[in-house]
């Protein structure tokens, strides 16, 4: 569990410094990125209600749109363009439903620390044994890094989120294979994190969940917010209005039950190997409780992301903040598009403003008030 908590604080407070040199000195500038989150496919297996991509999901499937998106190739010559210690995050949609995944994960985490993130429901001995060749052999060197896992609660409630009756049992034997055969092989990596938003109609389910994670071995069980954002990230998306937009009012949840259920989750993590967050990343459990309670202020939260972090669409359209589009890549092996008119106007939008009204909820912000 030290090992954990070391290295997650140590990965913030690199990128903490790593983006303020440039966010204090030339704001509208900044290093290469330290994190690339690549969304790989917008196709999935699952239709989970809370989705951000829920729309772009069903419209990709209905309309075969991921003929369109990057192959494993063109995702590659991205990759090529980052430095060698930046991390790499693949998510989608599903990134195992893309049929040319794995021979882009082996490549990357040839060469970076690599970090991914999947519903489970495709992890097959087989999957999991291809995973396990792939993984980081030390701390500081490439490969399989992370896996992250998505858990909504109980089978029943489970299997009602995410639209897929027999999605739990296939989601918990794809992670508890994963960690098997990681204990079977006495590796220490891929590390494995579960994550699941915080919603009305799971909060009976969190404290048992957390229990779960602790019994199979899981590293970390992040609790998240639930935001209802929408990011449409079809080709050449424009979402920049968003941001001046407060968000709908959230889901609101009994202030006692809630505050009941953070304390039993923090008074299991006393005793629990697996270490126990919530996100964003500085949030406390007041906080928490204030946003269900639709009390929060996005005036209370700050976002250093265009300073250190980046996403790529399935489509090749480059971005830190999920509504606000910055770049396209070339796809011709071009310099990696960072520091041009479009992210140097962001960053100095984002520099000036500090946070906009819609960016409450949002994983990427933190937590700056008390």
């Amino acid at each position: 569990m030290l090992n954990v908590l070391f290295i997650k604080n140590l990965q913030r407070l690199l990128s903490r410094i790593y983006g303020f040199i440039p966010f204090s000195l030339t704001p509208k500038y900044a290093f290469p990125p330290l994190h690339a989150y690549f969304e790989v496919t917008y196709r999935c297996n699952l239709r989970c209600e809370m989705c951000h991509f829920l729309q772009i999901i069903e419209d990709t499937e209905e309309n075969h749109r991921y003929q369109n998106e990057m192959s494993a190739d063109d995702v590659k010559r991205a990759v090529l363009s980052l430095p060698r210690y930046a991390v790499i995050t693949f998510t989608g949609g599903e990134v195992f439903m893309k049929s040319d995944f794995l021979d882009l994960l082996e490549f990357t985490a040839a060469r970076n620390k690599t970090h991914v993130i999947t519903n489970g429901t495709v992890l097959t001995p087989q999957i999991v044994e291809k995973l396990m060749e792939m993984r980081s052999r030390s701390l500081l060197g490439p490969g399989l890094f992370f896996m992250g896992v998505s858990l909504e609660g109980g089978e029943e409630l489970h299997d009602r989120i995410t639209a897929v009756p027999g999605s739990f049992r296939k989601t918990t034997k794809g992670l508890e294979a994963l960690i098997g055969k990681r204990k079977e092989t006495g590796a220490r990596y891929p590390l494995v994190h579960l994550t699941c938003v915080i919603s009305r109609s799971n909060i009976g389910d969190l404290n048992p969940l957390y229990e779960y994670a602790n019994s199979v071995g899981v590293d970390v069980c992040n609790f998240v917010l639930k935001n209802p954002a929408t990011y449409w990230h079809a080709e050449n998306y424009d979402q920049a209005d968003h941001l001046a937009r407060p968000q709908p009012p959230a889901e609101e949840i009994d202030p006692g039950i809630l505050r009941n259920c953070l304390d039993g989750l923090l008074q299991k993590s006393a005793s629990c190997k697996t270490q126990l967050r919530f996100s964003p990343n500085g949030i406390t459990p007041g906080e928490i409780v204030r946003y269900y309670s639709n009390q929060s202020s996005y005036k209370d939260y700050r976002c250093y992301a265009a300073w250190s972090k980046v996403g790529i669409s399935a489509y090749g359209d480059v971005f830190s903040c999920p509504h606000y589009r910055s770049a396209t890549l070339s796809g011709n092996g071009d310099a990696f598009p960072w520091n041009v008119k479009g992210y140097r106007e962001f960053r100095g939008l984002l520099k000036k403003n500090k946070i906009f009204p819609g960016c409450l909820g949002c994983c990427q912000s933190e937590y700056v008030g008390s």
